[in-house]
């Protein structure tokens, strides 16, 4: 009950009270015959410890499991506690000492009974090859986990790894085949992957900048999602240590009833273990404090180089229409009429104007107007400036004075938000005031 307990807080994000739960099950199990499920509770402990960055914890529960399961019959246990070693040097970078564990289980591949468990050795494996750039070895792996496997959002996984490992090998018709079946899944770490992975994909796989935009903004929009759910539920590390001190407290005053020397005894050597361990505590917490702050500072850099590639997008999307727009017998004889004309152009001309600007720089507008929120007069004088019209051109276009236009200009630049007006997106979309004060 108590390890269904554990299962069931962890579908609920709430890791600590998992932990807690898994460890009351190994008590009562202390003196039971039950390797298969003490071997697989450990598994589950040293899984939550690796993904919430205790590694060390990790080790020593897969340490246990593997030491549990080793006599079983059924290899499934003994299995997953080798993979979770592999993953500990995985996450280590070291290459070596991860496929050393990682090959472990094909010993005994066939005493493993659970379908699944093969299929996660092969996938394992396949991550690690990859990392070693043997592609060829990762994709056979990769193709022996998907043969395997009937779980829907494994399977999808595998379809990400394996469109990654094409796209490596510049086979892009079948990478984009299986990332974009991979950005179908409803986790959201794989959807998120599958976006990264498509908008890496080259103009040869026919990723333009226009999809290469929209991947971007969607995995970066999934991405904040899992980090911010990932902050929420880290384990609490103090609210575990003091469950387990109340625990071990209530113990000792059942030993006080028998033995009154032997619980002096006791508490003096356990003050002495608490404080070992709240040094080693401290100097875990600087660590992990450390490698937070780290996340922080490289999730910053990230956030910048998106906003540079969303302006470098919009910079593109411009360029093209002006560059089609000029090429237009359109564009020509209006031109002609806007610097031959004494006179500002007609009502009707400049609203005929605007509706053709409007159109040919559809594509542009959209990109900006999903960072800048611009009315259509906006949209219509951004327009203008990419083609590179003077003040006094657009004044003329528009039936209005020199002084509007800049006053125009002056507004829209105060719609542009701050982190992005910092890497210079007014001068990409507004260009040089002095110059165009022509």
């Amino acid at each position: 009950m108590l390890y269904t307990n554990g299962r069931e807080m962890e579908k609920r994000h709430m890791p600590d009270s998992a932990v807690i739960l898994y460890r009351e099950a190994l008590k009562q199990l202390a003196n039971s015959e039950n390797n298969e499920l003490k071997s697989r509770i450990y598994n589950q402990i040293g899984d939550l410890f690796l993904y919430h960055n205790l590694y060390e914890t990790a080790w020593d529960s897969y340490l246990q499991a593997q030491e549990i399961s080793k006599n079983l019959d059924d290899k499934t246990n003994l299995s997953h506690a080798y993979r979770g070693m592999g993953k500990f040097y995985f996450l280590y970078k070291n290459r070596d000492s991860a496929l050393l564990y990682f090959e472990k289980p094909l010993h005994f591949l066939n005493e493993i009974h659970n379908r699944e468990e093969q299929s996660s050795v092969y996938n394992n494996l396949s991550s690690a090859y990859k990392q070693k750039n043997d592609i060829a070895t990762a994709l056979e792996y990769n193709a022996k986990a998907l043969e395997l496997t009937e779980n829907p959002v494994k399977r999808l996984r595998n379809y990400a790894v394996r469109g990654q490992l094409f796209a490596m090998q510049m086979r892009y018709d079948s990478a984009l085949f299986y990332l974009k079946e991979a950005s179908r899944s409803e986790e959201e770490s794989i959807k998120a992957s599958a976006y990264f992975k498509l908008a890496e994909l080259p103009k040869e796989a026919g990723i333009n900048d226009s999809l290469k935009y929209l991947y971007l903004q969607e995995a970066y929009r999934l991405s904040d999602s899992i980090e911010n759910k990932a902050i929420s539920h880290q384990i609490d590390r103090q609210e575990h240590l003091r469950i387990t001190s109340n625990l071990e407290e209530k113990n000792y005053q059942r030993l006080i009833l028998s033995i009154t020397s032997s619980i002096v005894i006791a508490l003096l050597l356990s003050a002495l273990a608490f404080i070992a361990y709240r040094k080693h505590l401290k100097r875990k917490n600087e660590q992990i404090f450390a490698h937070k702050w780290k996340r922080q500072e490289a999730r910053a850099q990230e956030n910048e180089n998106r906003e540079i590639q969303i302006i470098e997008i919009i910079r593109k999307a411009g360029e093209r229409c002006c560059r089609e727009f000029k090429a237009s017998d359109t564009y020509t004889s209006l031109y002609k009429k806007i610097t031959h004309e004494k006179e500002s152009l007609s009502y009707n001309e400049q609203k005929k104007f605007q509706t053709i600007i409007l159109k040919e720089f559809d594509t542009y507008l959209q990109h900006l107007t999903s960072i800048v929120p611009l009315s259509d007069n906006d949209a219509f004088l951004c327009a203008l400036l990419q083609l590179g019209f003077s003040t006094k051109e657009c004044a003329a276009c528009r039936g209005i004075s020199n002084e509007t236009i800049r006053s125009q200009r002056t507004r829209i630049k105060k719609k542009i938000p701050q982190n992005f007006l910092d890497k210079g997106l007014a001068t990409v979309i507004l260009g040089d005031e002095n110059l165009s004060k022509r």
